[in-house]
């Protein structure tokens, strides 16, 4: 299982997997704007991609 899911999409946001709430809305991101990954974005891309404030508060920063 992937560390991270990426929403590729407009909102430009990393979920926790294992830390995933129902707030997060994951099946709302289209398939075409999902990336499950092991690399989190919000370190490789730190100003484009924004944390969850539901499951990645501490990289929440919008």
């Amino acid at each position: 299982m992937a560390k991270f899911i990426v929403n590729t999409g407009p909102n430009k946001e990393v979920h926790r997997t294992i830390y995933t709430l129902d707030a997060c809305r994951i099946n709302e991101i289209a398939s075409g704007n999902r990336l499950d990954t092991d690399t989190d974005y919000t370190v490789l891309y730190p100003t484009i991609y924004d944390g969850c404030k539901y499951c990645y508060s501490e990289k929440h920063r919008k």
